[in-house]
């Protein structure tokens, strides 16, 4: 009751003001809080009921007090926001949702009222929302009958990105609204459609056109409610009719309805349309009297005209005017196959009686579906005079860049600001080495506009290129602020520690590596203080743990946050060192560990953290990524154990599941299973969806799950199985297949890998399946006569869905596809990762049958070859035309070459070339790439200590057996000074190449520097070698690198060096202090006088389970 009573004087003060005058409400309150003043404890009910009987006055210093601590709680604690929102009438509920929506500062002669952070807080408190959206659909639903709440319905329904509207709060809404609010609540979903899951947007639907029926005037039959009107007040919702509706549409509806002016703007917004919707569209449409064949009409259509059917009944300029309008069919969601399929039945027409020289430049963008044969046909001069339209257009792949640019550039040995300006999207097929003839000038111009904008489209030669044209300029401070944050890492440490001065600002938004942001912080650390350093940019990833410590309590406490919203950039080193600062300054701070940090600290740390710190730990740990915070399984395991105890009851809710938030990834198979509650299920699978690496029996547990809440697939409807999204694929092959057969729009664009993650195998094969299945394809047999007669070869469309089931294809089926349906997919077919050897070989096949011999590729052959390049023996890479840095580039993005294979392509490119491995430029080897692990370990000397010192960081990543890095460093020791000597910013920049080092240099490495070590070059060290280390070396190797150690270097080490290792492994200090009975938060730091215990095996092998495969085949 006070807290109610409270945020209704906090409403009063606002209502009333501004207030002159003796006889004011302000007054009266002052009179209340006096009588409240007396009273030990006081009652603010008893206070109000006091200024009913009396007039007396009160101090001002007390009631501001009052109210100003009561604000403070109410942002501190966000659900006695809601609790006490939730008791007020509704009137002063609106209200204070107004204020709170609006999240303004209100000024009062008492106190400032700060809406908007207590709206902050509310949004950052997990559940905060969902408890705020609960409260206020008990209000404001009823209320809307008499017209309350309309104008805040769009702030409440995209509350958490519109999460909570489901189909239950639809359900809820009244269906008798007077027709003013109606129009306006539907305003807002339609503003707010996006947002909502399709089976939501499919009951905002339901619920308009219940409301639609409801206000017509005419009893005329059920569907007489689809009027022209109707139509368009439906919005986007438009997509849900049902295409027995949309046949019953009246033509003179219909035709009024295309007519208006609005319906156009409204159809180019139907981005989601089925295939089957939009079709029924375009026939009624057609039916109305508008000619489809006639494509002056085209444009009234919107989005409807990428289902256009009429293609064989067009002439060339209509087929050409339609080309233009499917620019915008980009903006469909799912697959663009058919959209593909129809742009090229279109430009066939379009070449009916022109040549493809003579239309280049007007038909639109289904120039991207040309084959890269057909573009290496066109004349320069169609090239040059349509590139004003090429250069807008996206899509491109790398091969017909190449081909794009050549014809644009053709010999020329330079390039120009308006070059580069010109060729806009086709810029990623520029020759590398070009960079080089463009002035520092004019490169900086271009790095403005073309070159910032699509940076992340060139290859790493020519990022290399770009950045050291640009270093090339006197003034080399001035050049670094222009280099685009996203081209920095080409930056060499080389390079920066020739700088004469550095200022802080300049790298304030750039994106570093390790090894800068390491020199970088050091220096500028000499004239700059720390708490200005890691609140710039990435400068915070170069804090070393002996700055850390260097703080002083309060100073540490002061800036935590700085820290705190960036622990992305921090390593789990860092993220340690960060742990134990916090863990000293607690007897010295009145404060408290955060649980994120606790988790970091040796697993006993965990397991002794009490109860009551439950709600703060599960809170921080859903909001972060648990796999980056504890780079080892078992620490997870603790963690996650700490999280079931702290959950006895299990997920009850979606509040539970709102605070567990990314934990909810980790919980194991039986939770998921048995303690997973049915008000949790559904907010609980949402989560499930964006879980990116779950174990194959949390994936079958959550397969339950599905089956409880939904029951069995085959009975899923398509809103479903789309808000589903990849929890589809964790189903049996049988089911994917059904439901693919039923719902394909729904199901094929999760094919397409997300980032970071792959599609299940079980999946992609039931979309073969889907596909496979199917009626007769085009073309059956390639090769009539021959054994493919009676084999259902792939045709274009069939790839262009299958993406990466096209694994599937058996090596028969690969062989029979004919030349032109090889030539359009080549590079689809290139980009999946899975085919086995036979496959490879079969592609390669179809690949000199299609392009004819090897000697006669060009460039842009062997680019879109992709995975399949992994067939070439070392005489077919013999026999190709391997001259460019691009090629090679290209062809480096694979990581599975033989020995063999790698020392044939760069022999290859160095004949081809003309150039010996000291003419090699920086581009050239940061081109190379893994190719460069071909060179003979005797010609590594050859290679320029220039050219090395520019892509030491490159270089440093690449898994090159022992010989070669033994070579390697050698050369890092010209470039950055003998090995003795290096700090630790120069072991990150050279990487796996510190493994070159000599015995004697090895056991020199001081403890301070063996965190710097990089993993690669942690595993690449020989066993005999590794064993040298000392025990402190090995305590001191940071959780990172331990995690790198291989089986076989464990196996040499002896138990004193393995208790090293597994203390490196848990975080532990020199002299660890170890966990007692409770971990006290806000007390002072844990007794050290509790012993580890290591047992003879059990933590043995954890610790070196984590072989690095790769390293071991190539050592």
């Amino acid at each position: 009751m006070e807290g109610t009573l409270s945020l209704c004087l906090l409403l009063l003060l606002l209502a009333h003001l501004p207030t002159t005058g003796p006889q004011q409400p302000q007054l009266a309150l002052v009179d209340a809080f006096l009588f409240a003043s007396k009273q030990q404890p006081w009652s603010p009910l008893d206070a109000l009921r006091y200024l009913l009987l009396r007039n007396s006055s009160l101090n001002m210093e007390k009631i501001t007090t009052i109210l100003r601590d009561y604000q403070n709680g109410l942002i501190q604690e966000p659900q006695q926001l809601v609790s006490d929102l939730s008791s007020l009438d509704t009137l002063q509920f609106i209200t204070a949702l107004r204020l709170l929506f609006q999240g303004r500062k209100e000024q009062t002669a008492l106190i400032d009222v700060d809406f908007d952070a207590m709206k902050v807080a509310l949004e950052r408190s997990p559940g905060g929302n969902r408890s705020l959206f609960t409260a206020a659909r008990e209000r404001c639903v009823p209320a809307l009958r008499k017209g309350g709440c309309v104008e805040l319905m769009s702030a409440l329904l995209s509350l958490s990105g519109g999460e909570f509207v489901r189909e239950d709060f639809i359900m809820e809404l009244p269906s008798d609204l007077p027709d003013n609010t109606f129009r306006n609540l539907t305003a807002v979903f339609k503003d707010l459609y996006d947002m909502f899951s399709s089976a939501t947007q499919r009951a905002v639907y339901k619920w308009i056109i219940q409301g639609l029926q409801k206000t017509s005037k005419s009893h005329q039959g059920s569907e007489v409610w689809v009027t022209a009107e109707n139509l368009w007040f439906l919005g986007r919702y438009i997509v849900h009719l049902g295409i027995h509706n949309i046949h019953r549409i009246s033509l003179s509806e219909m035709r009024l309805f295309i007519n208006y002016d609005n319906a156009t703007k409204q159809l180019d917004s139907v981005c989601d349309i089925k295939h089957a919707t939009a079709k029924a569209f375009l026939r009624r449409v057609n039916a109305s009297g508008f000619d489809m064949a006639n494509v002056s009409i085209a444009y009234r259509v919107g989005l409807l005209v990428c289902f256009y059917d009429n293609v064989h009944q067009l002439d060339v300029a209509d087929a050409r005017s339609l080309l233009h309008q499917l620019i915008k069919c980009n903006q469909l969601r799912g697959s663009q196959a058919d959209v593909q399929k129809l742009k090229s039945q279109l430009l066939a027409v379009v070449m009916r009686n022109q040549t493809l020289n003579e239309s280049l430049g007007s038909v639109s963008d289904a120039v991207v579906g040309l084959t890269p044969g057909q573009l290496e046909a066109l004349s320069a001069q169609a090239v040059q005079s349509s590139i004003a339209v090429l250069q807008q257009v996206s899509g491109w792949t790398r091969s017909q860049t190449i081909i794009l640019v050549h014809k644009y550039i053709g010999t020329s040995k330079f390039l120009s600001f308006r070059n580069i300006t010109q060729l806009g999207s086709l810029i990623s097929g520029v020759d590398a080495n070009l960079f080089y003839s463009v002035s520092t000038e004019e490169l900086s111009q271009a790095l403005e506009s073309t070159l910032s904008q699509y940076a992340a489209h060139l290859n790493p030669a020519q990022q290399h290129a770009i950045v050291g044209q640009m270093l090339t300029a006197s003034d080399v401070e001035s050049v670094l602020r222009q280099i685009p944050g996203v081209l920095f890492a080409e930056v060499s440490l080389s390079t920066l520690l020739r700088l004469r001065s550095l200022d802080t600002e300049a790298f304030e938004e750039k994106q570093l590596t390790r090894s800068q942001a390491f020199f970088l912080y050091d220096s500028l650390s000499r004239r700059t203080g720390a708490v200005d350093l890691i609140s710039t940019g990435q400068l915070l990833k170069g804090i070393p743990c002996k700055e850390i410590q260097r703080m002083s309590s309060v100073s540490f406490i002061a800036n935590f946050s700085l820290f705190e919203r960036s622990f992305h950039l921090l390593s789990p080193l860092q993220m340690n060192c960060l742990a134990w600062k916090y863990w000293e300054v607690l007897h010295t701070t009145n404060t408290s560990i955060p649980p994120i940090l606790l988790s970091v600290l040796p697993v006993e740390y965990v397991d002794n953290m009490p109860s009551t710190s439950c709600k703060s730990f599960l809170v921080a740990l859903g909001r972060v990524d648990l796999d980056l915070l504890t780079v080892y399984a078992e620490k997870r395991e603790a963690v996650v154990k700490k999280v079931l105890q702290c959950l006895r009851e299990g997920v009850r809710d979606e509040y539970d599941v709102d605070t567990l938030g990314r934990l909810l990834c980790h919980l194991p198979p039986d939770t998921i299973r048995a303690h997973i509650a049915a008000p949790a299920l559904s907010a609980a699978l949402r989560q499930f969806r964006s879980c990116p690496r779950l174990s194959q029996e949390q994936k079958d547990a959550i397969k339950s799950k599905l089956a409880q809440l939904y029951g069995s697939p085959w009975e899923w409807s398509a809103e479903l199985t789309q808000d589903l999204g990849l929890l589809v694929t964790l189903l049996s092959r049988e089911e994917i297949t059904a439901i693919a057969n039923k719902y394909p729009e729904e199901v094929w664009p999760l094919a397409v890998p997300v980032s970071g993650g792959s599609v299940p195998e079980e999946f992609l094969a039931a979309l073969f399946d889907a596909v496979h299945g199917t009626e007769a394809r085009d073309g059956i047999s390639a090769q009539p006569g021959t054994e493919c007669d009676a084999v259902r070869a792939p045709s274009a469309d069939d790839i262009r869905k299958l993406l990466e089931a096209n694994v599937y294809w058996t090596d028969l089926e690969l062989q029979c596809m004919s030349d032109d349906t090889f030539k359009q997919t080549v590079e689809l077919l290139g980009s999946v990762g899975r085919y086995n050897t036979s496959q490879l070989h079969t592609l390669k096949t179809r690949a000199r049958q299609a392009w004819g011999p090897l000697s006669t590729w060009k460039s842009y052959h062997v680019i879109s070859l992709g995975t399949i390049a992994l067939a070439l023996t070392e005489e077919d890479i013999m026999e190709l035309d391997l001259s460019s840095i691009d090629t090679l580039t290209a062809l480096s993005q694979q990581h599975t070459w033989t020995p063999q294979q790698m020392s044939s392509l760069l022999s290859r490119f160095l004949e081809a070339s003309g150039l010996s491995l000291g003419a090699l430029r920086g581009s050239d080897l940061a081109g190379l790439g893994v190719i460069l692990c071909g060179v003979e370990p005797s010609q590594v000397s050859l290679i320029s200590p220039e050219a090395y010192s520019v892509t030491a960081a490159r270089i440093g990543t690449l898994p090159c057996t022992l010989p070669v890095l033994r070579e390697l460093k050698r050369i890092a020791e010209r470039v950055f000074g003998e090995a003795g000597t290096w700090n630790s910013s120069v072991l990150q920049e050279v990487g796996a190449v510190a493994a070159g080092m000599t015995l004697e240099e090895l056991r020199n490495l001081g403890t301070e520097l063996m965190p710097y070590l990089q993993p690669q070059a942690i595993s690449a060290i020989p066993p005999d070698l590794f064993r040298e280390f000392s025990r402190e070396q090995l305590q001191s190797l940071g959780p990172e690198n331990v995690a790198a150690v291989t089986s076989s270097q464990c196996a040499q080490l002896s138990q004193e060096q393995m208790q090293g290792l597994q203390a490196a492994r848990d975080g532990l200090r020199e002299r660890p202090a170890s966990a007692a009975a409770t971990v006290n938060q806000g007390a002072s730091p844990i007794s050290s006088s509790v012993p580890l215990h290591f047992s003879s095996v059990p933590w043995f092998w954890p610790v070196c389970a984590c072989p690095c495969l790769l390293w071991e085949c190539l050592l």
